[in-house]
């Protein structure tokens, strides 16, 4: 397990929040295996990114540097089918809610978090389309946290999937890495991923409820959604 943890503090300054867009025959939201828990501890949102971390794709990378059939792996099943309508990005397919709800009846993944965009289309796409996509291994190559706003702020302008402009970024993470943020609301945790020859396979990231709490250890992380691009 690899650790990295930032401290919630003081002197955050607030991330614009980028609008996504998508058609409503846009594919499905690619898999991917990269956090394995973002919680809150003494006053820290502390991310454990996985041991193996893999993402699928249509790239074709002639064969190098690919992992076991992605049909094969269940960790990222989804639980439930739910088609949820809401804002947080077009395209009228899966789970679109955020901070205007949704949560609750989301597909869930194996880590128990909302699929943003999931749903059953996207398990019927990926067995239409099972010989044009490949799991590849990746290394993170940069992690990133963000502020996107309160409630309100998401409700309005949700960002869409991939990087924004992060409050705190840490390249080639090792060790243990501390960022200042301040308020509840919702954030981002984002990875740069790159494969082992080079490629860019762009951000995986995950959108959080972060709730003051006025008695503990100060916050607690909830409600999180992964969001990332579709395959």
């Amino acid at each position: 397990m690899r650790r990295r943890e930032f401290i919630a503090g003081t002197g955050l300054v607030a991330a614009s929040a980028l609008a996504g867009c998508t058609g409503s025959t846009s594919p499905p939201p690619r898999k991917s295996n990269v956090f394995e828990s973002i919680e809150a501890h003494d006053g820290k949102i502390q991310v454990a990114l996985e041991d193996s971390t893999w993402v699928v794709s249509r790239y074709d990378g002639g064969n190098q540097n690919d992992l076991a059939d992605p049909g094969s792996v269940g960790a990222l099943a989804p639980v439930g089918s739910a088609r949820a309508k809401g804002k947080g990005g077009a395209g009228g397919r899966g789970a679109t809610g955020r901070a205007n709800g949704g949560y609750r009846s989301a597909p869930k993944t194996g880590h128990g978090r909302a699929w943003w965009h999931g749903g059953a289309y996207a398990d019927d796409w990926y067995d239409d389309h099972d010989d044009e996509v490949t799991r590849y291994g990746v290394g993170v190559a940069a992690l990133g946290v963000a502020y996107l706003g309160s409630d309100f702020e998401m409700e309005d302008d949700a960002p869409g999937a991939g990087p924004v402009p992060w409050d705190c970024q840490v390249s080639d993470p090792n060790g243990t890495e501390t960022c200042s943020i301040e308020r509840d609301g919702w954030y981002r945790v984002g990875a740069e991923l790159e494969g082992k020859n080079g490629h860019d396979f762009e951000w995986e990231c995950v959108d959080m409820k972060v709730d003051d709490q006025l008695t503990g250890d100060g916050y607690e992380v909830e409600k999180q959604w992964k969001v990332s691009p579709r395959i």
